[in-house]
């Protein structure tokens, strides 16, 4: 990494170390503005949409969220400078911090302002500032974007193939993702439990906004039971056996580089259609598997039996070595 680029990381990490910082800095100056006009005690619990069932002192509520909001800001700060984190790890630290920081600064705003206008606790209805309250975890977003995104670490497959001027190269495989079988046949047996009575007693539109979400996300699950997984000069495709649906489509001019590796599903977010920043993957297994960087650095990876045969050949097509369609040669390991 050149100078200036480890510069401009090392001011995006203080940066999101800052922001982490803003939540606490809110506390302290809004309990410094309204230090004289605080009532003894804040309403400080809700168990429904009526009147605060529960009252804190003033103390101890300001204690309380100073701390949730003081202990991300200061581990958001230490996180900035530790060596040896990953940037994806810091990333995803920033976020968790940043939603607790977050909800400590709302939760005492919240709190504090609506008690001063009513002055009874026990009066305090919270109402539509429970919004407020839900939308202040997605402080978290904002140190996460902040932060420096992870650079992208790739090798590209070293394996060709030899073609004749006139000829180009084409690969296919079908595969089976059966946890996505297992998947949509539990959504099924779920399905049919919540929505099978209403079925039945034919109140199909009581239920329907349940019922047609409950299809869309078998209907999804099921598309990737069985994948047709293509490599040809038109790039990498990944298309629905079931019901014919492109799912995936890597243009070859988009390929900057290919590479066969050993996929492990906690390095790519779990089992399953996988969708992070700048990286996604269908990962049914442990095992080998295909990853593909495009030339705006983002990864697309998927487990295969063979995945040497289509990064070779995709590698190939991309370094212009095959003619542009015409007679295609089908490739076997």
């Amino acid at each position: 990494m050149s100078d200036k680029n480890m510069r401009a990381e090392i001011t995006r990490r203080s940066l999101a170390g800052a922001s982490l910082c803003v939540p606490v800095l809110v506390v302290i100056i809004s309990w410094l503005a309204w230090r004289d006009a605080l009532p003894a005690e804040l309403a400080s619990h809700w168990s429904g949409s009526g009147p605060a069932d529960d009252a804190m002192a003033v103390g101890t509520l300001l204690a309380l969220n100073l701390a949730l909001s003081g202990v991300p800001a200061v581990a958001g700060v230490a996180v900035s400078f530790w060596p040896g984190i990953s940037a994806r790890a810091r990333r995803g630290t920033y976020f968790f911090l940043g939603v607790f920081g977050g909800m400590g600064a709302v939760t005492w705003l919240l709190s504090a302002g609506l008690t001063m206008q009513v002055g009874d606790p026990y009066e305090v209805v919270l109402g539509p500032w429970v919004i407020v309250s839900i939308v202040a975890a997605g402080y978290g977003l904002i140190p996460f974007a902040i932060s420096p995104k992870p650079r992208v670490e790739a090798t590209d497959v070293a394996r060709r193939f030899e073609f004749a001027p006139s000829e180009t190269g084409a690969w296919s495989q079908t595969i089976t993702g059966n946890m996505f079988a297992w998947v949509a046949i539990g959504l099924i047996v779920l399905g049919s439990v919540i929505y099978g009575p209403a079925v039945i007693d034919g109140r199909v539109s009581d239920q329907f906004f349940g019922i047609a979400v409950m299809s869309a996300a078998i209907l999804l699950v099921a598309s990737f039971i069985r994948l047709r997984v293509t490599a040809d000069w038109r790039g990498l495709r990944v298309v629905s056996a079931i019901f014919r649906i492109p799912l995936k489509r890597i243009r070859l001019e988009a390929i900057d580089m290919i590479e066969a590796a050993e996929l492990r599903p906690t390095e790519w977010g779990g089992w399953g259609y996988r969708i992070m920043p700048g990286r996604s993957a269908v990962i049914l297994r442990k095992g080998p598997g295909l990853i593909v960087t495009t030339t705006n650095q983002k990864q697309f990876a998927i487990t295969l039996d063979d995945p040497e045969t289509p990064a070779a050949l995709l590698a190939t097509l991309r370094d212009g070595n095959s003619a542009a369609p015409g007679d295609s040669k089908e490739v076997t390991s």
